[in-house]
């Protein structure tokens, strides 16, 4: 045993020797290259060969690979991407170093195998390669090339075909979050004569942090012939490029998904104009997911309006308001729920003239003497105006708007929120629009503002304050550079108060005949406030029965995990589709947030390899041996991608999706599989997938054994 060890010892030895020769050789030969400009295994005289070819030195620039955007649950949202683009060399003059042909010899050869890979007809490629120039490039046949695409044209061996590789960005998902994640693009820049590619955020996220993601630029420098083309064995000096780093997201994918989902069936249903909805981690401020309508794919950036209807869109959002006058007068110890007060009509008096009546939104009809709870219940805009002529401290209930961060401007991760409108703060006598703005009419809020108002009540009367960014991680060495901690308010309002709104939020939504009762859930006791507001178009409200409509909800009841809220314009009213994007959202939420840990699952569980270029068969052997199903994508021999990624931990049986270096791609049977599986298979088979329903899928409309072609959609039905 002794002598195997020391045997052991003297081979490690003689390996780390060797490695250290190999790299003080390489070092030495860049460093012999740059002094005297002759390669030193070969003895090549670099510097004298491009002299003689009119040549010097070419300095490339290195680019930093942009950090990538990942959801809360290790999704990549949005990364870096190379794309390539072809061309041809025609001219007899291109050689090798070894005088072999560095450009197109046989160009109908070329043409015949070239034209199938890039969808080019073979004749009018033969044409392009047989005119009389230096080079030729393919248009948009040879333009934005993957790297499957590139490998198989380097497979051919063909001489005179040569690349440029370009980076975009990639945003995976789509329409997902687009205004808050915003998107960066490649832009050229000439600085000292010399032209700069990088890629630059322009919106949301993307932007406010495009410090922090874009890394920094090396460069290596060449010696090169007259035609600016790299020598063999060239190299003179090389600075690596430091990659951005990365930054993680509060948001769900598979929450985001639902509700994008939802949002679509929901504005479809409803022909709204424009809606948002946010749901949030109602304890830590954390933003799960937010969808705007109409939204945008930042791949394409088919943008129509670029206001972020969740951050910077103000509206009279009608009654979800009343809860912040309540919450008010109950934390002053001012109001007794049990009191009465006569619904129906407020008339506003000054120096005793009725001045503006105030309705009910029964139309003014009200429902008699009734209670301030009841009033909520129905929610009452005369129950507003009776408390806060009779009963509200007005000072203390101004300076709740304040502390909530109504009609402020403010930030979430440096994206910019707008401030909304105060009507009561103008000049002269506004007691009227105080009125108003007690049910939500005369002044605006942000979506924003509501749901942080709202959570107050999930948090004993503080508010949290909602953010985007989770942290940010250096890319290369792992190390958590920015950790987001959750912040609070003042204590706005009293325990005993905040207990007592839980209790008439349930009632809107779990008592037969409240307002909100539509909203009502059998499995889980969502709590929260409708509303309807009134829109004003050119200095006066609109008649035509159009409507701002919101909801501002909590759950479940006992201890809110989550704040949901939205608000959607147009004319058709009624809450049939409203309660179904929020139940759905709602559901998948809170099933999202309690739902168990790989390692709690009593079931065999293993942490993946990376399999990429790996052989198919080996990886479906390793696979197998291990209790996992391999799903393989494409005909291809070795692996180029995979789903979930290396080190994720799963539990035994568990489907793993292996995207080869073939184009063959045929449909699988998707049955049992979840949303997020369906989704990864989308994005590696570059299909649409649309979903009906919430779940495990059941039923797809493109059979199993179909061969599946780009951007074909796959209908499936889940449950």
């Amino acid at each position: 045993m002794a002598m195997k060890k020391k045997n052991n010892n003297q081979s490690a030895k003689i390996v780390i020797c060797i490695m250290m020769v190999i790299v003080v050789s390489l070092v030495v030969n860049v460093v012999y290259l740059g002094v005297t400009g002759k390669h030193l295994v070969s003895g090549n005289d670099m510097r004298t060969y491009a002299d003689k070819r009119g040549g010097r030195q070419k300095v490339e620039t290195l680019y930093a690979k942009r950090g990538t955007i990942y959801s809360s649950d290790n999704e990549v949202i949005a990364s870096d991407v190379k794309k390539y683009k072809l061309y041809a060399i025609l001219s007899n003059t291109r050689l090798t170093i070894d005088k072999q042909p560095a450009y197109v010899v046989d160009k109908a050869d070329t043409a015949k195998k070239l034209a199938p890979i890039i969808g080019m007809d073979e004749d009018q490629l033969l044409e392009r390669l047989s005119k009389d120039t230096y080079q030729v490039e393919f248009g948009s046949y040879g333009n934005n090339l993957s790297s499957l695409v590139k490998d198989k044209i380097d497979a051919l061996k063909l001489p005179g075909l040569e690349f440029t590789e370009l980076t975009t960005r990639n945003y995976r998902y789509g329409d997902f979050a687009s205004y808050e994640i915003g998107y960066a693009q490649a832009l050229t820049e000439e600085i000292n004569g010399k032209t700069t590619n990088a890629i630059v955020g322009q919106m949301g996220i993307e932007k406010v942090f495009d410090e922090e993601l874009s890394g920094t630029n090396g460069q290596k420098i060449y010696l090169a012939d007259n035609n600016n083309y790299i020598l063999p064995n060239g190299v003179i000096s090389e600075t690596a490029p430091v990659s951005g780093n990365d930054i993680y997201l509060t948001i769900d994918t598979d929450i985001q998904t639902e509700l994008d989902l939802q949002m679509k069936k929901f504005t479809d249903a409803q022909v709204s104009d424009k809606a948002t909805c946010v749901v949030m981690e109602a304890k830590t401020g954390r933003i799960l997911g937010v969808s705007n309508y109409p939204s945008f794919d930042p791949n394409k950036r088919d943008i129509d309006n670029y206001v972020d209807l969740f951050l910077n869109e103000p509206v009279e959002a009608g009654s979800v308001y009343k809860a912040f006058v309540y919450a008010n007068a109950l934390t002053d110890e001012r109001l007794n729920l049990n009191a009465t007060y006569p619904s129906g009509q407020y008339h506003y008096k000054v120096n005793g003239k009725t001045v503006a009546t105030l309705n009910d939104h029964n139309s003014g009809k009200g429902w008699g003497t009734i209670s301030y709870e009841k009033g909520f219940y129905y929610s009452s805009n005369t129950a507003i105006c009776n408390m806060i002529t009779k009963i509200s401290n007005k000072e203390t209930l101004k300076q709740d708007y304040e502390d909530l961060g109504f009609y402020q401007e403010s930030e979430i991760d440096g994206l910019s929120s707008a401030a909304g409108f105060a009507g009561y703060k103008r000049s002269g006598n506004r007691d009227l629009e105080f009125l108003t703005t007690g049910y939500g009419q005369g002044s605006t809020v942000t979506a924003l503002q509501l749901i942080r108002g709202y959570s107050a009540f999930a948090n004993d009367g503080k508010t949290v304050e909602p953010y985007f960014v989770d942290k940010i991680v250096n890319s290369e060495t792992k190390q958590t550079i920015y950790e987001a901690k959750s912040q609070y308010s003042k204590q706005i309002y009293s325990s005993k108060a905040v207990k007592q709104m839980l209790d008439l939020l349930s009632g809107v939504i779990n008592i037969k005949g409240s307002t909100g009762y539509s909203f009502h859930m059998d499995d889980i006791r969502l709590i929260g406030k409708t509303g309807t507001g009134q829109v004003a178009k050119d200095g006066k409200y609109r008649s035509d029965g159009y409507y701002t409509h919101s909801f501002v909800g909590l759950a479940p009841y006992d201890d809110p995990e989550i704040v949901i809220a939205y608000w959607y314009q147009g004319k058709v009213s009624g809450n049939a589709n409203s309660s179904e994007l929020i139940k759905s959202v709602v559901r998948a939420s809170l099933n999202k947030l309690n739902e168990q840990s790989v390692k709690e699952v009593e079931t065999s569980t293993y942490i993946l390899d990376s399999y990429t270029n790996q052989s198919v068969d080996f990886v479906k052997k390793s696979l197998t041996q291990n209790q996992l199903t391999p799903l393989v994508i494409g005909d291809g021999d070795t692996v180029l991608d995979q789903y979930p990624k290396s080190k994720t931990e799963v539990s035994s049986k568990s489907r793993v999706f292996l995207q080869t270096n073939g184009t063959n791609i045929t449909m699988p049977s998707m049955d049992g599989w979840s949303r997020k599986e369906a989704e990864a298979f989308a994005s590696m088979t570059n299909i649409q997938i649309e979903f009906d329903g919430i779940g495990t899928i059941y039923k797809q409309s493109v059979a199993k054994g179909t061969k599946l072609k780009t951007g074909q959609t796959v209908k499936v039905n889940a449950k």
